[in-house]
């Protein structure tokens, strides 16, 4: 803003302190004697180094917008040389304070500060200034920005990170104060949605754009500003107030809000617009932090200077996503440059193929259209998916009387994450010697690739399996990245076990996903050969103690069908060492079970020295049973003395309902007994 008037005053009550402190009394802090600057081709960001006012800053432009040369080096917010008038209050627990270094000024005069444990700095391209206001941190960090609508760095990204170091809850808020200018221009109004602001205005909750703009003409603007509040990697503020810039430099939070009163600076006279952003109070836990952000600089308007002026403006780049609408703002200003009335005025929005009008009327009627009067309109649109690329809005006014325009803007609309698939996995198992699968577990691979021009957020890989493989090592269903960028590649991997039934082609299947891209499914089989189903001591090697609590250790041994295709019924005789193992107890297994029946005929075999006889029976009156493994029966033998036995399987027999007998192994085992001095 300008600001004669208000060095005036400043000046003015200088004088008066003079005449008034004693000679001998101290001298006030010095004032900065520079500034901490990051500038582009674009626009200048200027942060006054303190210690008076440490940390408050200004913007201007250097080459601003790059097709027009009238708004180089021209004033975005007040204070190049020297920033002040712009500034942030922090409200903890209730009490405001403003960031950075002490004021004698008008803006935030009287408000305490804290302490600035860090100047500004340079670091990285941001200039970085951190304030201490008892258990809470506040860092301020001011960079250059990619301006949504522009696709380059013409924006100033004003952050600040609010940290709780203290071991207590507080409630921390946040107001950034912005004294906006247009070059020499301090009054001009401020445009929001299908709303031009000249007089003191809030914005609450819905009502908030995804930015807002100020120019002085369309025809010939000095300079346009535009600041963003809603981008993919900032939030809204919780609400808005345009209003004159004295009003919010007396007050540091809360005040009457003059709503209505036009934008007169309080207590002169001169136009003086401001624009104050709050994020609302909310509670802080230790440790926790805080993000508040937004972006000021140059405006990102397409113009077409005419008797009818047209100037489009909406965000340079869009994606599309399968998974969610994806609206944005598109804002048409149409200024009657003509020097006398437009009757019949008409303006029209002409999205092209791949954009649809999703709130908004197409044509809007203005009617009249006074001389130097400018009107706005702001249209929802959405990505349609059924082009990609480099789109185009345009918009059309016409007039009874004067003569037609018509403005257009390119628009990029990223084709959304297209995931690619291929699922690796063997197309056979080999049987090896010893009758086991090769190999077994085996990896299942899924690489997934992205050939779409946005990254794919949250990427999921579920792996499907059918009946006869299984996960092995605890193996998830579904496995996540979280992103995969475009021309990308993710590989997943899992541990897959073959069981033995059923068998021949097996197929697998994995789904990926990722947020925004249409799901992607592929498809596999293994081939499984058949097993000879075994007979099998399990475990088939065990050492246990002689004793145990003091009394003879106890060992189960179990028997078991590996795999069981339609089987029918078995009978074996178990043969171990009596001098090491005596049997105490035998039961039978669920393989001779069925549906909570206890299935005959069944017998317990007959004890023999070394030997237990004739274990076994059938699933009479049972359909035949199919399984990967099934328990004929179970052991419990009670240790006798230290020494090694094995553990076999004489005289055996498979019935199934395919062949009787059936083809079978056997594998035994072997138990070792230890002395409990020994393993002690």
């Amino acid at each position: 803003m300008r600001g004669t008037s208000r060095h005036l005053l400043h000046y003015a009550a200088c004088l008066a302190l003079l005449l008034c402190v004693p000679a001998f009394a101290a001298q006030p802090e010095p004032r900065a004697e520079g500034v901490v600057s990051v500038e582009n081709e674009f626009i200048r960001l200027r942060v006054s180094s303190g210690p008076q006012e440490a940390g408050r800053f200004a913007v201007d432009t250097t080459g601003g917008d790059p097709s027009r040369s009238s708004d180089d080096e021209k004033i975005l917010i007040y204070g190049s040389r020297e920033p002040w008038t712009s500034y942030t209050t922090v409200l903890i627990d209730g009490e405001p304070y403003v960031f950075g270094g002490p004021t004698d000024r008008r803006a935030g005069l009287g408000t305490p500060t804290g302490e600035v444990t860090a100047h500004p700095r340079m670091s990285d391209e941001r200039v970085l200034c951190t304030v201490r206001i008892g258990d809470i941190e506040i860092t301020q960090e001011l960079g250059l920005a990619r301006s949504p609508t522009t696709r380059v760095k013409d924006a100033a990204r004003i952050c600040y990170r609010i940290v709780n170091r203290g071991d207590r809850d507080h409630t921390v808020a946040l107001r950034v104060m912005l004294d906006t200018m247009l070059g020499s221009n301090d009054g001009a109004p401020l445009r929001a949605g299908d709303r031009a602001i000249a007089t003191a205005t809030q914005l609450i909750g819905e009502d908030i754009p995804d930015y807002w703009q100020a120019f002085d003409s369309l025809s010939d603007p000095a300079v346009i500003s535009q600041g963003t509040l809603r981008a993919p990697d900032i939030a809204p503020p919780d609400h808005i107030e345009m209003v004159d810039w004295g009003t919010l430099a007396d007050s540091p939070w809360e005040f009457p809000f003059p709503s209505g009163a036009d934008f007169t600076r309080r207590g002169e006279a001169a136009q003086d617009t401001a624009v104050a952003l709050y994020w609302h109070p909310a509670a802080l836990p230790p440790g926790e932090s805080r993000v508040c952000s937004t972006l000021y600089g140059v405006g990102g308007v397409t113009l077409s200077p005419a008797q009818l002026s047209l100037g489009l403006t909406a965000p340079a780049e869009v994606d599309y996503r399968y998974d969610e609408d994806t609206l944005f703002s598109v804002t048409a200003y149409l200024e009657n440059s003509g020097g006398f009335d437009s009757r019949g005025t008409i303006l029209t929005l002409h999205p092209s193929e791949g954009l649809e009008i999703a709130e908004g009327k197409r044509t809007t009627l203005f009617g009249l259209l006074r001389g130097g009067q400018t009107r706005q309109v702001t249209w929802r649109l959405r990505p349609t998916g059924k082009a990609a690329g480099t789109l185009q809005i345009a918009a059309a006014a016409t007039s009874e009387n004067l003569e037609p325009n018509r403005v257009a803007r390119d628009i990029i609309v990223n084709s959304p994450p297209q995931l690619t698939l291929a699922l690796i996995a063997p197309d056979n198992l080999a049987v090896t010697r010893d009758n086991r699968y090769s190999p077994n577990p085996f990896a299942v691979r899924a690489r997934v690739g992205n050939e779409g021009a946005q990254p794919g957020r949250n990427l999921a890989a579920s792996l499907s399996l059918p009946e006869g493989l299984s996960f092995a090592d605890q193996s998830e269903t579904t496995l996540l990245a979280d992103r995969i960028a475009p021309e990308e590649a993710v590989t997943f991997t899992w541990r897959v076990r073959a069981l033995g039934l059923p068998t021949g082609e097996l197929p697998m299947s994995v789904r990926a996903a990722a947020a925004g891209a249409r799901p992607i499914v592929a498809r596999h089989s293994v081939r499984v050969p058949r097993l000879t189903p075994e007979l099998r001591v399990h475990p088939p090697d065990q050492t246990v103690p002689e004793l145990t609590d003091g009394q003879a250790t106890l060992v189960p041994v179990a028997v078991k069908l590996v795999p069981a295709r339609r089987f029918l019924g078995a009978r074996m005789t178990l043969a171990y060492d009596p001098s090491v193992l005596e049997p105490l107890y035998l039961s039978r297994g669920e393989a001779f079970v069925h549906d909570g029946r206890l299935l005959s005929p069944w017998s317990q075999g007959h004890i023999r020295p070394g030997r237990i006889l004739g274990i076994g029976g059938e699933r009479t009156g049972a359909p035949p049973l199919d399984a990967a493994e099934v328990t004929l029966f179970t052991v419990v033998f009670m240790v006798k003395a230290p020494g090694e036995t094995p553990i076999t399987l004489e005289a055996t027999s498979v019935s199934s309902a395919d062949r009787e007998p059936a083809d079978h192994r056997t594998v035994g085992g072997r138990i070792t007994v230890r002395p409990t001095e020994e393993i002690r």
